[in-house]
């Protein structure tokens, strides 16, 4: 019987507009690295019509109007963990259950890319229209296993279904651990939401299904127009790009988290991305990770796709989590030491992923964590203080009964955007280059100072200068520290935010409060390196760390810092600045001497910490009269001196340490008994 063909062995070298599209019988469409742009509906009539996207391809859609039929699309997308690692997953089609409409997706519909290794020669998957069904292993089953990508051979990719899961706070009002739910049997992953999938061993002798057998094949049906995910109060969900193409995230964003008065606000204005250093084992304590965020730095119009700016990346903090959950310190990460180099001099600035916009464009398949704040955290030992989130609404009644709001996506927020290492991810597929043609003077000034404690992990602080900001909150400018521990360091906005981004207007006589806790778990002072990792579009003369309990100007410029810094919470003490306001010259000699002297009234204890091991002769403490309180001359060289201020009169007080070659350093301290 003859099908009736409206579109059959297309192969696009440009893009495509049609009104609507319909594939019938077992005739399909191919597009080769380009876009397809369908206004109305798609129909793939029977369940052999199909469309194939390749080479980056995409499908964009105007109407919100649902697809039909029982074909499929096909749309390929490239993990990059390896086996023990995760990537975080989001389904672009689903299951054609129905006539019509969007339809959740099954873990089967992860399919393998084929090719016919008989007939040489063999150019890998890239345009392959072949497929084969993948195998979810048993839960007791750990490492998942490529395909060898012979069309003729009886190996299957095989995924873990150990570590398929998901996490929809819509539905499910626990939270933490107790909010994942299993994802490795004949459950539905809704339009919209996200799950997670570790990567697969490649079989031995190699396979031509691209580097490591880490391409997939999801197939079914397109999904498009508006699609609902629901997060509840307090708490996140995994959700991620719904559709066959790029999604804009500062366009999502704009329209679930834009500030416009008491109760507009329905989620916090960034999403979160997991990352992890590649893993060695499956043991949770193994995993080095921590989630990043993308933070919209407002949505004013310009020139930068509809926006002034394309908003920021808020790297990750890479720590390791107990069994528990509780998040553990690790092994210091970071190689950028040493003063920065501007980007304009810097050939690695857009290869480094610092260029503004990094992660604005959600790839095909890409997972993402949402989240609403709508209760103040409180300051524990353990957990820093966060304020919820400004003007959030108060909530709807979910699916799981608990109190949320309901996330749109529509094809507004879809756009056509390869992927590469800069805006979008996941990273491009072999042979795909596309950089954005990135100018350095178009990106929004920005400094990052890493905060090294202990030499176990690194919390970067971003700064970010513009003019129509302040220093106080700014909405979808500034983002909280996550992933918090007792010893850590943050932006201070306000009397008590803690922020790991924040932005204001640049004036070189301001001063940018920062705090810094050790936890009172150590018994001692530990090393604190403070390092001015990068200067992008931002160049004053200078950058110092101003110790204003000792009085001290550290030049950041010059090279890294490291203090010696008790265990306690130091909120007032230390602030960057862009001018030494000292108005003395004998700051690189006190600098020189590096004594900390400050007081603990929560002991009642005066402590000098002397890390280079100067030969002290003598630390004494005055009264503002100048009379002597008391006096001490050390008869050895310590790296601590300590004493009990718990019999003096609450008052300020000069503390004064001098040295055997007569080197002073005199600090105010106020004592409270």
């Amino acid at each position: 019987m003859k099908n009736l063909l409206y579109i059959t062995f297309l192969f696009l070298t440009t893009g495509a507009v049609y009104g609507q599209l319909n594939v019938v019988g077992d005739n399909f469409v191919f597009s080769k690295g380009t876009d397809i742009f369908v206004k109305e509906e798609i129909n793939l009539v029977n369940a052999d019509s199909k469309i194939y996207l390749r080479g980056e391809a995409q499908l964009l859609q105007d109407s919100n109007v649902p697809n039909e039929g029982s074909g499929v699309l096909s749309i390929f997308q490239e993990g990059t963990a390896n086996v023990y690692s995760y990537n975080y997953w989001s389904a672009p089609v689903g299951n054609a259950l129905t006539a019509s409409g969007n339809e959740g997706f099954l873990n089967t519909q992860i399919k393998y890319p084929t090719i016919n290794t008989s007939s040489p020669p063999v150019d890998g998957t890239d345009f392959t229209i072949t497929a084969e069904d993948s195998e979810i292993l048993a839960y007791g089953v750990r490492n998942g296993q490529s395909d060898d990508g012979d069309i003729d051979g009886v190996d299957k990719l095989q995924i873990a279904g150990r570590w398929l899961w998901t996490y929809d706070s819509g539905g499910n009002p626990a939270t933490g651990y107790a909010g994942w739910t299993n994802f490795n049997g004949s459950q539905t992953a809704r339009p919209g939401y996200g799950f997670t999938m570790k990567g697969v061993n490649e079989i031995s002798g190699g396979s031509p299904n691209f580097d490591g057998g880490q391409r997939y094949d999801f197939r079914g049906r397109p999904n498009n127009g508006t699609i609902t995910v629901g997060v509840g109060n307090d708490n996140g969900t995994l959700a991620g790009n719904p559709y066959p193409s790029a999604l804009d995230l500062k366009k999502f964003l704009q329209e679930n988290a834009q500030d416009s008065g008491a109760g507009t606000v329905l989620m916090d204005p960034w999403v979160e991305f997991w990352e992890s250093q590649e893993e060695g084992s499956h043991l949770l304590t193994s995993y080095l990770g921590g989630y990043a965020r993308y933070v919209p730095l407002g949505f004013a119009p310009g020139t930068n796709d509809g926006y002034a700016n394309n908003g920021t990346y808020q790297d990750p903090v890479f720590r390791r989590t107990n069994n528990d959950g509780t998040i553990n310190t690790s092994t210091r990460t970071t190689n950028l030491l040493g003063p920065p180099t501007p980007p304009a001099d810097d050939a690695s600035f857009v290869d480094n992923g610092l260029m503004d916009g990094r992660r604005r464009y959600a790839a095909v398949g890409q997972g993402f964590f949402i989240s609403r704040t709508n209760t103040d955290v409180p300051f524990t030992p353990t957990s820093f203080e966060q304020d919820a989130t400004p003007n959030i609404s108060d909530g709807v009644t979910l699916p799981g009964g608990q109190t949320g709001e309901l996330i749109t996506f529509n094809n507004s927020m879809r756009v056509f955007q390869r992927e590469n290492g800069v805006e979008s991810y996941f990273k491009a597929a072999p042979g795909v280059s596309d950089p954005q043609s990135a100018i350095v003077a178009s990106q929004v000034p920005k400094m990052i100072i890493n905060v090294i404690p202990n030499a176990l992990y690194v919390r970067p602080l971003n700064f970010i200068f513009d003019d129509s900001t302040s220093q106080a909150y700014d909405f979808a400018w500034e983002s909280p520290i996550s992933g918090r521990i007792d010893t850590d360091a943050y932006i201070k906005i306000g009397t008590e935010g803690e922020y790991g981004l924040s932005s204001q207007a640049y004036d070189e006589n301001m001063a940018i409060p920062i705090g810094v806790e050790v936890a009172a778990s150590n018994t001692s002072p530990i090393d604190v390196e403070f390092e001015l990792a990068f200067l992008i579009n931002f160049n004053p003369n200078d950058v110092f760390l101003h110790d204003t309990q000792t009085g001290t100007y550290h030049d950041l410029k010059a090279g890294n810092k490291t203090l010696l810094i008790a265990p306690g919470h130091y909120t007032d003490r230390f602030e960057i600045t862009f001018k030494d306001t000292s108005s003395t010259l004998s700051n690189e000699n006190l600098d020189e001497v590096n004594f900390d002297i400050f007081q603990n009234n929560n002991i009642k204890e005066l402590t000098v910490l002397n890390p280079n091991q100067e030969d002290v002769a003598s630390i004494a403490l005055y009264d503002l009269a100048g009379r002597e309180v008391f006096s001490s001359k050390p008869t050895t060289t310590q790296s601590t001196y300590t004493f009990e201020t718990a019999s003096l009169s609450s008052a300020i007080y000069i503390a004064k340490v001098t040295t055997t070659d007569n080197k002073e350093k005199s600090v105010k301290v106020s004592i409270s008994n």
